[in-house]
């Protein structure tokens, strides 16, 4: 156990309430003066637990060789992970696989092919910077306490933001082009687009307290429109996987939806209905099948109609990183 008590022994750097589990282990790292594999090490881990998503989740062996390593308690390790957050606002969760509200980083061994971390940049121009939970939450899209957009790549190169490799994280830059990722000038959100944050979260704050309804309304009334909305169809896949901007976009287009759902006096007694499925079809009509009406504008409409329903290939070059 001499690496436990190496790893105990920096007592400085302690876990912020909303900070992920990886986060605490590069700064842990940093301040050891160990590269985040060779830390890892130290606690009896792999050094390919960062080719994992444990900021989305962890299993029990990795749960208690953290807790034990890092020094603190296994609930609060256990916190530490989105899954933890979600499940305590009613959404289901699992260990892999597509889940409800969170951002999706695409690792492949220490790379992230994906734009699913975001950052703000005026949080990382501070000394104690840390990855903050609501990061890897699908509805959020700007950061309150600056007042700014959330990035997800590079502003120069346009790399995903991966801060566990090349300590991006610690040292706030890029690790392709070593550009600074902090304090860069960036347009202020508006105060429309903070009081539809404040109506967001006051969802979230609900889904906490054991009224989940009207978030798992709001989520599945967003994947309603992203697929039927033509404005949205193009995107091709679910709208969680979708860029920080697009996301923005949608949110911004269903602002009186969300404001009506925020401000409803009887919103708590909202019937949870469950995450399974877009929009419920249980009180619709069945499917059958018909032939192609004679009228050939009724033809041309019912063709135009089934076209916007096509989930189109994703578009791999806007996703993926060159």
């Amino acid at each position: 156990m001499v690496g436990a008590s190496m790893v105990q022994s920096d007592a400085q750097v302690v876990p912020h309430p909303d900070e992920v589990m990886g986060s605490l282990l590069a700064r842990r790292a940093w301040r050891a003066a160990h590269n985040t594999a060779s830390f890892v090490k130290a606690m009896g881990l792999p050094w390919d637990v960062w080719c994992r998503d444990i900021d989305r989740s962890v299993n029990s062996l990795f749960l208690d060789k953290v807790a034990e390593g890092l020094g603190i308690e296994r609930e609060c390790a256990r916190a530490m992970t989105v899954n933890t957050f979600l499940s305590k606002c009613g959404v289901p969760v699992q260990a892999i696989g597509f889940e409800p509200w969170i951002t999706y980083v695409g690792l492949v061994r220490w790379k992230r092919i994906r734009y699913g971390q975001m950052y703000c940049c005026g949080c990382l121009d501070c000394p104690d910077r840390y990855l903050c939970r609501d990061w890897r939450i699908a509805s959020n899209w700007l950061c309150p306490v600056h007042s700014l957009p959330l990035q997800d790549c590079c502003p120069k190169c346009g790399k995903p933001f991966t801060p566990y490799r090349d300590d991006e994280l610690v040292m706030a830059r890029c690790g392709r082009c070593i550009t600074s990722l902090a304090g860069h000038d960036q347009q202020p959100v508006s105060d429309e687009e903070l009081e539809l944050h404040r109506h967001i979260q006051s969802l979230w704050n609900d889904a906490r307290s054991g009224r989940p309804g009207p978030l798992c309304a709001l989520y599945r009334h967003l994947s309603e429109v992203a697929v039927y909305d033509p404005r949205f169809a193009l995107a091709g896949e679910h709208w969680s996987y979708w860029r920080t901007w697009e996301r923005a976009a949608l949110l911004r287009s269903q602002e009186g939806f969300i404001t009506r759902l925020a401000s409803h006096p009887s919103r708590g007694a909202l019937v949870w209905c469950g995450y399974s499925r877009a929009r419920d079809l249980s009180a619709g009509p069945k499917r059958r099948a018909a032939s192609m009406p004679i009228d050939p504008q009724r033809r041309a409409q019912l063709l135009l109609d089934l076209a916007r329903r096509v989930r189109w290939p994703r578009r791999s070059r806007a996703r993926v990183s060159r």
